[in-house]
């Protein structure tokens, strides 16, 4: 059976790599594609590591929406529903908050109601809805935009 998550973190993990290293974190010295990817990784790694509360709150806003624009072009209503709904739900409520100074301080803010979407979500993306991202992602960026570093 193919592994796509590997296949996909085998491949996006360059273009994360390039954000990093070669354009300092700056998010606009990459095209289009390219942020998607490495917010696509990014997604990916930090959901199956510690969730979607982990993703967001390691890498905000932009990186979201990074994330979110490359489900939608690739095509995977599904999963851009689901995180979409998660991100109004528990985050979309902070983005004004003055309590807050970093991303990571949402944590000790979140209701009952608010981990309960947060768990829901990361066990559909566990069980199911990650493998289909990365099939998805892999088969956009790199087999049909033929999608390459160099």
């Amino acid at each position: 059976m193919v592994d796509y998550v590997d296949i996909w973190d085998e491949y996006s993990i360059e273009f994360c790599k390039k954000l990093e290293y070669q354009c300092g974190g700056d998010w606009n010295k990459l095209d289009e594609d390219e942020q998607e990817i490495a917010a696509l990784w990014k997604l990916v790694v930090d959901i199956y590591n510690g969730g979607f509360v982990q993703f967001f709150c390691n890498w905000g806003f932009d990186c979201y929406w990074y994330a979110m624009r490359g489900i939608q072009r690739i095509g995977d209503k599904k999963l851009l529903e689901r995180l979409n709904s998660t991100y109004k739900n528990v985050f979309d409520k902070f983005k004004d908050d003055k309590r807050l100074t970093k991303y990571w301080d949402i944590p000790q803010y979140l209701t009952e109601e608010d981990e309960k979407i947060l768990r829901d979500t990361d066990t559909e993306f566990w069980d199911k809805e990650g493998e289909i991202l990365c099939k998805m992602a892999y088969d956009f960026y790199h087999d049909n935009l033929k999608k390459l570093l160099g």
